[in-house]
């Protein structure tokens, strides 16, 4: 299913919906028969949009007041208000999706927002975040999310390592809007 999505402004953090869609089949697939999901950051809400016409139940929350009430509004349901380390939940979720939203970090923040996102996670689901493809090079700052924090394969091997994550399958995408994104679908341990 594609969403109809008009253009954010350059230095928007958030990759387009077409740059993601390649990566809404292999997560859903790792799912089983789970069927309740936490949206890490979902923005104004594209990503929760699809996942809950696809019948999944969706926990959804982001930084932004702004974006949390537009995707409230897109999806017509609450969106959490918090960051990473905010997000807290009594039962663990089937799978975890951080579209874009990890990259928005200081570089130094995303294996602490990684190891908080592994404690919701029931062991064995699935976690699929995405970087701008890079060194780890700061990007410049700008829009309200401005990306932060580039990530390529050595990079991410990195950042895994200590976690309660198994790397289960990592690729990348082009394209003219986005440029070259790192996609990743992790397992909890």
């Amino acid at each position: 299913m594609s969403l109809p999505h008009t253009p954010a402004p350059a230095g928007d953090a958030a990759p387009r919906p077409a740059l993601l869609a390649g990566a809404h089949a292999p997560f859903l697939a790792l799912l089983g028969t789970g069927r309740h999901l936490l949206e890490a950051g979902c923005g104004a809400g594209e990503d929760l949009h699809l996942f809950r016409e696809q019948d999944l139940v969706v926990t959804a929350f982001d930084a932004s007041r702004e974006q949390a009430a537009a995707a409230s509004r897109l999806c017509g349901q609450p969106v959490r208000v918090c960051r990473f380390e905010q997000m807290r939940s009594v039962v663990p979720y089937d799978g975890i999706w951080a579209g874009g939203s990890l990259p928005c970090l200081p570089e130094h923040e995303i294996a602490p927002a990684l190891g908080h996102l592994a404690t919701l996670l029931k062991a064995g689901g699935p976690l699929y975040c995405s970087f701008p493809h890079g060194d780890g090079e700061p990007l410049p700052r700008s829009g309200e999310y401005p990306l932060q924090t580039r990530l390529d394969e050595p990079g991410l091997q990195r950042l895994i390592t200590p976690l309660p994550f198994a790397l289960h399958r990592h690729w990348c995408s082009e394209d003219e809007v986005n440029g070259r994104w790192l996609h990743v679908l992790l397992i909890r341990r």
